[in-house]
């Protein structure tokens, strides 16, 4: 109904102060006073809930604005105070000896509730304090002689202002101190190891200066020891040299020998063995090969005597110096282990006489001194202040406090009402029916009319500084309301007026407009029906030309298939005639192919038996290889006893004898077995290799049958594909 008003009579109901209280209460229903009435009274001790979160009127006066407030504020505090406390217990935990290291987590715990408690206290007070206002300084001024209200907030905000100076020149620090804890705990390695670094270098150059004075000849012992070993090594050099010498001298006709040799050992096998067409046996053409390799044996046996007999004297020597090596080796390594010895010693005393090391600890000022090293190290050196970690550390507790004291200075009018007494007093008393005889507060008890607390106090403030004229713009006000509301009531009489009138026209233009679509409907009937005959005569017509239409096709289907079955009956007689040819075709196709198969199976069976006969023949000559591999064995056996008989014949060295018959003959079965031996290797790679072979054979085999297997199951489909051509051409022929 209000929406109803003209503009300017709309302006002055709103202006109304239990107007607004209306309308607040009915746009948020959550600021439900009645509820602060049985929350808030006069007596009411603080709950130490209401501290914590802020609160200490409770829910008396709080709106939305204000919940949403002392939020922030209370998560800005929780942080401030968590740092600090965090800060400074872990500062406690490290001052701590580490002696009793179960007293950190206690230390640390109560400067941590400590601190956390200052700092809660008071950034708590400052953000709970009253913020004086200019406009109620006349009220609030004080007797003459005390400190203003404003001047005691703007004294405790100095105060604030200087703790949080104090916390940050002392708290930043420690802040950067644990965020570093891994920087200094290198730095204080460092220092660790250089410490043991120096200790070890004084203890090696004490052990070095005891060693020189306790010297007894041993380092020059062991300087001729190597002058020695040296001097011997090089002449054992010049004597392999020379063995190397004559042996390159001797090589290249040893080696022509050696493989004259083998190529005539290997024609003897393959002539007696048969190989590559020749005859079996040991005929004339072996023996004459037999002899050539006695022959090339007897001069490389020769050959290798002479080089022996030359080398005898140089192997003696080397062999004698090499020993006279090893003996000086031996007692230079006597002298460097007693070297080792008296070093290990000195080494054992220079400790026993060192006092215990004492590295430098990582206490609370050396983790001060790190910290001071690393800021003056190169490496930081020229950082912007606010870059470091303690101009962050600073920074940020610095925006904390700061964002705290603009919180408090930008506050919304509904948290200075909240956190002002005297507003709290009033306001109760105004619930309870105190107020009740000064105009403009007189519903408390109603909810839908009682003011909401920001117009309570702004009627309040205006009948403090004012009271006559608060109560003239009251009466005023209640005058217009009056007038307001007999023009309201006359508003609603014409509207009801109006809306009488309007029914009353919407009932004869409904009756009219049902008239109208029955006629409507009428002439639609009327439109359809017309349409439906016509619709009928169309079928009717189309139905007659349809049945002529029918009668011509059958005709012509008829004619069409009369011709149809004489055109199929001249097709079918010359598809049969066309098929008797492709079939016959097939046939011939078939038995060229069976044809080809016959041949491919019979060549097939010629190379299973080739490979037969050739396994046949690997076969005999494994079993001669076998035979001659037993009768070598047997052979290889008896030169070794006889070479170990000739063995224990030899004399020794340094007999007066200058060649010994017995080493001579000894060297020649050695050289016999030798040759056996290759002989062996030879036909032990002959016989590997005809295994390869025959196993190679063997797949082959297995390869064929798989052939001959797969022909004659195709020989046999094409049979069967040829039995059944011709019994395809039998029944056309029959057909026809």
């Amino acid at each position: 109904m209000v929406r109803t008003l003209p503009r300017h009579l709309r302006s002055l109901f709103h202006s109304l102060p239990w107007v607004r209280a209306d309308d607040t209460h009915a746009d948020n229903p959550r600021t439900d006073i009645g509820s602060q009435i049985n929350d808030a009274t006069s007596g009411q001790r603080l709950r130490l809930r209401d501290y914590f979160t802020l609160r200490p009127y409770g829910s008396m006066l709080m709106t939305p604005a204000v919940s949403a407030w002392l939020g922030s504020a209370w998560v800005i505090i929780l942080l401030m105070a968590s740092i600090e406390g965090f800060v400074w217990g872990a500062v406690g935990a490290s001052l701590v000896p580490s002696a009793s290291r179960w007293l950190a987590i206690p230390v640390a715990s109560f400067m941590f509730v400590l601190m956390f408690s200052i700092v809660w206290i008071v950034d708590a007070s400052l953000i709970m304090s009253e913020r004086p206002s200019l406009r109620l300084r006349r009220r609030q001024a004080s007797e003459s002689g005390q400190i203003g209200p404003a001047l005691r907030w703007f004294l405790g905000l100095l105060v604030r202002v200087a703790i949080v100076a104090t916390s940050l020149y002392v708290t930043a620090p420690f802040i950067e101190k644990l965020i570093r804890a891994d920087d200094i705990a290198g730095w204080h390695q460092a220092r660790v190891e250089q410490y043991y670094k120096d200790r070890h270098a004084a203890i090696q150059a004490q052990i070095k200066a005891r060693a020189e004075q306790l010297d007894s000849g041993l380092a020059a012992r062991i300087a001729s020891r190597q002058q020695e070993i040296a001097r011997l090594s090089t002449s054992l050099r010049v004597e392999l040299n020379r063995r190397e010498a004559i042996e390159a001298e001797y090589a290249p006709e040893i080696e022509v020998l050696s493989r004259d040799l083998a190529e005539a050992r290997a024609r003897v096998g393959d002539e007696v063995l048969g190989r590559d067409g020749r005859p079996e046996g040991f005929g004339p053409e072996a023996r004459k090969w037999d002899a050539r390799a006695k022959q090339l044996q007897q001069q490389l046996s020769d050959i290798q005597a002479e080089r022996d007999a030359r080398l005898s004297d140089i192997q003696s020597v080397i062999a004698e110096q090499q020993q006279r090596l090893n003996q000086r080796s031996d007692a230079l390594e006597q002298v460097r282990i007693e070297q080792s010895q008296q070093m290990a010693r000195i080494t054992d005393e220079v400790i026993a006489e060192q006092p215990p090391a004492a590295p430098p600890r990582l206490t609370f000022a050396a983790r001060s001194k790190g910290l001071s090293a690393l800021r003056n190290s190169p490496d930081e050196a020229g950082v912007p202040h606010f870059e470091t970690v303690e101009g962050f550390a600073q920074a940020a507790l610095g925006i904390l406090f700061f964002a705290l004291i603009a919180l408090k200075l930008f506050e919304p009018t509904a948290v200075h009402v909240y956190f002002s007494d005297h507003v709290q007093s009033q306001y109760r008393k105004y619930l309870d029916g105190g107020l009740e005889d000064v105009p403009g507060f007189e519903h408390h008890d109603d909810p839908t009319r009682r003011l909401s607390p920001v117009d309570f106090y702004s009627l309040w403030e205006l009948h403090e500084r004012n009271p006559d004229a608060y109560s003239e713009r009251i009466r005023a006000a209640q005058g217009a309301e009056a007038r307001t509301r007999i023009f309201i009531a006359e508003q609603a009489l014409e509207l009801e007026l109006s809306e009488r009138r309007r029914e009353t026209i919407e009932e004869r233009l409904a009756l009219e407009r049902q008239h109208r679509e029955a006629i409507e409907e009428e002439q639609r009937q009327q439109r359809r029906q017309a349409l439906e005959d016509a619709r009928q005569a169309a079928r009717d017509q189309t139905r007659l030309r349809q049945t002529t239409v029918d009668d011509r096709r059958r005709l012509r289907e008829a004619h069409l298939q009369q011709a149809a079955r004489e055109s199929e009956r001249t097709q079918e007689r010359s598809s049969r005639k066309l098929r008797i040819e492709q079939t016959r075709a097939l046939l011939d196709d078939e038995l060229r192919l069976k044809f080809r198969q016959r041949t491919d199976l019979s060549e097939l069976h010629m190379r299973i038996s080739w490979i037969n006969s050739g396994m046949v023949q690997h076969q005999a000559e494994q079993s001669q290889l076998h035979r001659r591999l037993a009768e070598q064995r047997q052979h290889i056996e008896r030169l070794r006893q006889e070479a170990d008989q000739k063995a224990s014949k030899v004399k020794p060295k340094g007999a007066w004898w200058p060649i010994d018959p017995a080493l001579k003959a000894l060297h020649e079965v050695q050289r016999r077995l030798r040759w056996i031996e290759r002989e062996r290797m030879r036909s032990l790679k002959q016989e590997r290799a005809l295994q390869a072979s025959l196993a190679r054979l063997q797949s082959q085999q297995q390869e064929l049958l798989r052939d001959v297997a797969q022909c004659e199951s195709e020989i046999a489909a094409t049979d069967a594909r040829i039995c059944q051509y011709r019994s395809r051409i039998d029944n056309l022929l029959q057909r026809g």
